[in-house]
C-alpha cells in the first residue's frame, strides 16, 4: 500500500513530459459520465497565482517551460507581444491582455462564473489557484468531460464558517457561548470609545508637524446577538458549499452547453486551508472536525468511496514548525486524518511546503525587503508569505500535487 502522506517533487512538471507543449485542448467527445472533482478551502484555494510574475516569467527561457500549457497554442510570441501592446498604452493602470490557453475538455464552475479551464478563476480574478494545473492533471487523464467545482472564501475557519454538521454543538451550549461573547462584546464596547477618544487627541497633535498624516480612528461597536444568530456563524460556508456544488449539477446544461446529458459522477474532494485555525484555540478540535469534515461530505453527495486530498498547510517552506505550536498541530492533524483506518486508500494528505516558491521568498525576506526592489520582485510575487506571495510557480506546483495525488488514490 502506497504512502498516505506524500511528497510530489514535480520533477517533470516544467517540461512538456507531463503538459502538452502546444496545447489543443479540444472537448472531450465521451459519452461516459462527466467526472465531478470539488475543490474547497479558504483564500489559498481562492488562488492568489498572480498573472504580473508570470506574464514576465515567460518571457524568460529559464522560466517559460513551466508554463508552456497556459499560453494559447503554446505561442510565447504572440503572448508576449500582446502583453507588451497594452502595457505601451498611455494608462499604465490598465489590465494588460493576456492569451491564456482555454480547455474545452475541462470545465470550472467558481461562484458565479462557469466555463472551460483556463487562467483567470482566481483571487485576484486575472489570477488562478491550484485549480488550474489540477485540472490539467485530470484532464490529461482522463478521456471523459472533467469538471471543476471550487468553492472558496477568504478568511474561513474549519473550526466556525466550514464546521461539518457532525461537529456542530447543542442549542444549548451555542446559547453559553453566545451569553459569553456578548459579555465580550459589551466590555470591549464600553471600554474603546475613551481608548479611540485618547488615540485621536494624540494623532490630532502629532499630525500638526507631520509630513504623513496619520487617519484618525471610529467607534465601531460589536453586535449583541441572539443565539440564533450566533449559531448560524458556524457551517455557514460547509452550507454554501454544498448549495455550490448542487446548484451547479443541477444546472450543468445551462452552465456548459457542450453538456449532452451523460450523466454525472463525483470523483474526488481537494480540501485547502488551515490559517485561520490557529487563531482563538480553534486547531485543537482540528483533527476531529477534519473527520467528520470528510465523513459528511461523503453522505452529503452520496459518495461514501470519494476519494478526498488533504492539502497540508505549507507556509515558511520546510522552516521547521515550533514544536506544539498552532500550526504544528493543525499540519499534524492534516496527516493523521488519512491514517484512520476508514480511511487508508481513500483519503490522502499532500504537503505543500516543499512548493515554497525560494526564488519569491529570497526577494520577499533579502536585505531591505521587497519594497526596495518592487519591479524585481513582481517578476516572482506580489504577496505576502500566508498567500505564498502569490507566487504562480508555488500554485502551479500546488495544483500539480493535488492533481497527482487525486490519481494516485483513483489507482
Amino acid at each position: 500500500m502506497f504512502s498516505r502522506l506524500i511528497v510530489l517533487t514535480l520533477a517533470t512538471v516544467s517540461g512538456s513530459s507531463v503538459f502538452a507543449a502546444n496545447p489543443n485542448f479540444a472537448a472531450s467527445t465521451s459519452s461516459e459520465k462527466v467526472k465531478v472533482f470539488i475543490l474547497a478551502g479558504q483564500s489559498n484555494m481562492e488562488g492568489r497565482g498572480f498573472p504580473e510574475p508570470l506574464s514576465w516569467q515567460v518571457t524568460q527561457e529559464k522560466y517559460r517551460s513551466r508554463y508552456e500549457h497556459f499560453i494559447k497554442g503554446g505561442d510565447f510570441d504572440a503572448f508576449n507581444a500582446k502583453v507588451a501592446e497594452t502595457r505601451d498604452s498611455d494608462d499604465r493602470r490598465k489590465t494588460p491582455t493576456y492569451l491564456w490557453s482555454s480547455r474545452q475538455d475541462v470545465w470550472i464552475n467558481y461562484l458565479g462564473k462557469h466555463g472551460d479551464l483556463m487562467v483567470g478563476y482566481g483571487a485576484p480574478k486575472e489570477g488562478f489557484g491550484p485549480e488550474f494545473n489540477f485540472g490539467h492533471v485530470v484532464g490529461n487523464h482522463f478521456d471523459e468531460q472533467v469538471l471543476i467545482i471550487k468553492t472558496s472564501w477568504g478568511g474561513r475557519a474549519l473550526a466556525r464558517g466550514f464546521l461539518p454538521p457532525s461537529s456542530m454543538l447543542s442549542d444549548e451550549e451555542y446559547a453559553d457561548l453566545a451569553v459569553a461573547q456578548n459579555a465580550e462584546n459589551e466590555a470591549w464596547n464600553k471600554a474603546e470609545p475613551a481608548k479611540i477618544d485618547a488615540y485621536n487627541k494624540r494623532v490630532t497633535e502629532q499630525n500638526k508637524t507631520a509630513e504623513k498624516k496619520k487617519r484618525l480612528r471610529t467607534f465601531k461597536p460589536k453586535e449583541i446577538v441572539t443565539m440564533e444568530q450566533y449559531k448560524d456563524q458556524f457551517g455557514k460556508d460547509y452550507r454554501n458549499m454544498v448549495s455550490e456544488v448542487h446548484g451547479c449539477l443541477a444546472d450543468l446544461k445551462g452552465r456548459f452547453p457542450g453538456y449532452k446529458g451523460q450523466g454525472y459522477e463525483i470523483e474526488g474532494f481537494v480540501w485547502f486551508q488551515g490559517w485561520n485555525d490557529q487563531y482563538k484555540d480553534r486547531w485543537l478540535t482540528y483533527e476531529k472536525n477534519m473527520a467528520n469534515f470528510v465523513r459528511d461530505v461523503r453522505k452529503e453527495f452520496k459518495a461514501s468511496e470519494m476519494k478526498f486530498v488533504i492539502g497540508q498547510m505549507g507556509h515558511d517552506g520546510m522552516k521547521p514548525d515550533t514544536e506544539g505550536s498552532p500550526r504544528d498541530f493543525i499540519k499534524k492533524a492534516q496527516a493523521n486524518v488519512p491514517e484512520y483506518p476508514e480511511f487508508k486508500g481513500n483519503v490522502l494528505c499532500v504537503k505543500t511546503d516543499k512548493y515554497w516558491d525560494m526564488e519569491a521568498h529570497a526577494i520577499y525576506t533579502g536585505p531591505g525587503g521587497w519594497s526596495k526592489d518592487v519591479d524585481t520582485w513582481r517578476q516572482f510575487g506580489n504577496d505576502h508569505p500566508y498567500h505564498y506571495y502569490g507566487s504562480p510557480w508555488c500554485f502551479a506546483q500546488i495544483g500539480t500535487g493535488f492533481g497527482e495525488g487525486i490519481l494516485e488514490l483513483l489507482k
